[in-house]
């Protein structure tokens, strides 16, 4: 990993880790913390989030790091439009954002807000999280040194969005789900980046897209997933969420990625970039794609203002 410790340039720099109480994205702050940066961490469980902080700051091991914890319910839009408030409110600067929280449920469940758990949380949080921390990140970035975004998606390959339907409330099964929003963050990836390549060269977005990692993301699996990932596919594939951080840290920090941009890229026994998909559909389905993540949020946000 090609990271700047010491340097105090490096010591100045913040980071936003969604789901940074746990997992992938909990090794992806330890990382950032070892770095020097200052790192913001989000989660649901207030306790967790307190004591998830101070492990954070011991594994570090860097005396001058420091971390911060927000809680937010990122499944529901009302809160990560908060969460964009209270950053915005008490920070100046974004070098980093890392939407890494995630969920895989086992049944069909439905948010407070109307929007299907597994999109709500694993695709729309970071759309809208994206959308609101921007200007931000744009300011913070330079074209020499951009900030950077880094989504922390699934490895589902050629699914689908199912955008008159994504509640997904007919047919509904874990693999849909999963496939929906994998494909979600591989458009928002690459459409994003277009957008970036016409209005700032100060902001890159990329993914890394993971296989079987030991994480508590499982505790929601179904049951036959339960049973399947751990005695199939563990002995072969399975990756600690510290093996797996090293991956993202290497994509935020190292100055070879600094101005790579609309990639994807995959972890599932090798780190490697994924060829690009066919350009004009992807275009066409990302423009798609981020229109329908309006209409949606402002339907939730109508609703919720009209609560």
């Amino acid at each position: 990993m090609a990271g700047s410790s010491g340097n105090n340039q490096a010591r100045s720099k913040t980071a936003l880790v969604t789901g940074g109480t746990d997992g992938i994205g909990k090794e992806i702050a330890i990382g950032l913390a070892a770095d020097g940066q200052h790192v913001i961490i989000v989660g649901h469980d207030e306790s967790k989030g307190i004591q998830a902080k101070h492990e954070i700051l011991a594994a570090s091991g860097n005396i001058n790091a420091t971390v911060e914890f927000i809680c937010a319910d990122l499944s529901l839009v009302s809160e990560t439009e908060r969460l964009v408030k209270t950053v915005t409110r008490c920070r100046t600067k974004l070098d980093y954002l890392v939407p890494s929280a995630g969920v895989v449920l086992g049944h069909r469940s439905i948010t407070s807000e109307g929007i299907e758990t597994n999109f709500a949380l694993n695709y729309l949080s970071r759309f809208v999280l994206i959308k609101g921390l921007l200007p931000m990140l744009c300011t913070s970035g330079r074209s020499d040194a951009p900030s950077r975004i880094l989504l922390i998606s699934g490895a589902a390959m050629n699914g689908a969005v199912y955008f008159d339907d994504v509640n997904l409330t007919r047919n509904f099964s874990t693999i849909r789900a999963v496939r929906q929003f994998c494909r979600a963050n591989d458009l928002l990836t690459i459409e994003l980046a277009a957008q970036l390549t016409k209005r700032s060269s100060a902001v890159t977005i990329n993914c890394l897209k993971y296989g079987v990692v030991k994480t508590h993301i499982r505790k929601n699996f179904p049951w036959w997933m339960k049973v399947l990932v751990p005695l199939l596919f563990d002995p072969f594939l399975g990756q600690t969420p510290r093996d797996a951080a090293r991956d993202a840290l290497n994509l935020l920090l190292a100055d070879e990625f600094a101005r790579t941009n609309g990639s994807l890229f995959l972890k599932i026994r090798e780190f490697k970039k994924i060829p690009p998909f066919n350009k004009s559909v992807v275009n066409d389905e990302g423009q798609r794609l981020w229109m329908r993540g309006e209409q949606i949020v402002a339907a939730v946000s109508q609703a919720n203002a009209a609560a």
